[in-house]
């Protein structure tokens, strides 16, 4: 695998870093947010930050002005990002659990089972898409909010 394939390959820990950049970003204060900035509140490596950034620019949810006094911002109101809208941007290529998808080379069997595990991973996929396009980006916020009161 060349090094520029595997900078672009989003793992599943692309989405975590999706989400948070994105609740981060819904601040109220509507400035523009460095990717070291960040990279900073959400606990992350910045050169990640801005490789998932990349993705979120490119399907719309995000902005992105260039140079010295660049950054990023909401590019549509968090009501209108629906999670699944975030996993799709994303387009994470790493399956979820890989360890069930292990098949030796020249082994039948496990072939068989692999194939079937993979349709079953590939319906769970797609309820779980139509279970996220029901959460927003807002919705995810305003359950953040309500959770930190309670501590």
């Amino acid at each position: 695998m060349t090094m520029e394939k595997k900078a672009r390959t989003a793992t599943p820990k692309w989405l975590g870093v999706a989400v948070q950049a994105l609740v981060y970003l819904n601040r109220d204060d509507g400035e523009l947010c460095s990717s070291g900035e960040i990279a900073g509140a959400i606990g992350s490596e910045v050169t990640l930050v801005r490789r998932v950034l990349t993705r979120l620019v490119q399907a719309e949810m995000v902005t992105a002005r260039e140079g010295r006094d660049g950054g990023y911002m909401l590019a549509r109101s968090a009501d209108e990002i629906t999670l699944a809208d975030i996993y799709r941007a994303v387009e994470i290529c790493d399956p979820i659990c890989p360890g069930i998808l292990h098949r030796p080379e020249d082994n039948e069997f496990c072939t068989d089972v692999t194939d079937a595990v993979s349709e079953i991973i590939e319906a769970t996929e797609k309820k779980m898409l139509e279970l996220w396009d029901s959460y927003t980006l807002a919705s995810l916020v305003r359950r953040c909010e309500s959770e930190s009161q309670h501590i």
